[in-house]
This record gives C-alpha cells, sequence and structure tokens, in this order.
C-alpha cells in the first residue's frame, strides 16, 4: 500500500473525492485494525485539499472523526485543531458539518471554553454550500 502522501496525491489528482475511492481510504484507514488522530489528520487532509466530496465520503469520515475525537470522553487542543482545519480550510462551512459540531458538543463529557467558543462561532456562521 501507498504511503500515506502518495496515496492522499494520487487520490487528489482530479481535486475530488468519488464513491470508487473511498472504498481505497476505507481500506487504508482500517489497515491497522484501529481508530486514531493519524486516521483523522489523514481524512482531514483529503478533506481540505478536494474541492468536491461525495456523499460517501461524508458517511465515512464524520463517524470516524467522532470516534477518534471522543475516545476518552473530552475534546483536546489536537483534536480541536483538527475540528477547526475542517471547517474552515476550504472557506466555507457546510450544513453536515454544523450537524457535526452539534453531535460532539452533545456528546462530549467535556468540553474546554475554546471548543465552546469555536462551536459558538461556527455554528453561527452563514452556511455556503
Amino acid at each position: 500500500m501507498p504511503n500515506l502522501y502518495q496515496l492522499r496525491s494520487e487520490l487528489l489528482q482530479d481535486g475530488r473525492i468519488t464513491d470508487n475511492e473511498v472504498e481505497v481510504i476505507q481500506d487504508h484507514i482500517r489497515s491497522d485494525g484501529r481508530l486514531d488522530l493519524e486516521d483523522v489528520k489523514f481524512l482531514v487532509e483529503l478533506l481540505c485539499g478536494a474541492r468536491e466530496v461525495c456523499a460517501a465520503f461524508d458517511d465515512l469520515f464524520f463517524p470516524i472523526l467522532k470516534e477518534v475525537i471522543l475516545e476518552d470522553g473530552r475534546i483536546g487542543q489536537d483534536e480541536q485543531f483538527y475540528v477547526l482545519k475542517m471547517l474552515y480550510t476550504d472557506g466555507h462551512i457546510r450544513e453536515n458539518e454544523k450537524q457535526f459540531l452539534r453531535q460532539l458538543r452533545k456528546e462530549a463529557k467535556e468540553i474546554n471554553p475554546e471548543f465552546e467558543a469555536l462551536c459558538d462561532e461556527a455554528l453561527a456562521e452563514k452556511v455556503t454550500r
């Protein structure tokens, strides 16, 4: 299997993540039998590098992010960074990203004031796509 950077380059060659590529992404993410922050980093970098993503990518992306981010019940600084990057790198906040924030906020056992402020700001933004 190619390394992460090579795989990311191959997947983003046309700027889109298609249904066919989601299977490749899923196989890669699941290849070591565990999900961790490196998987989140890879997925967020894919999202940020794509001009267009299919619904199947979102169906894979958000549950994995939630599982890893909420693994210990709290949202730490590293995890918060990837949420922030997901939201603002492309300059657009999608409705499903807002829904994801609402779920994180609801399901986290502990939320720091910085994450609360991030949620408030992002949820107040107008959905642009």
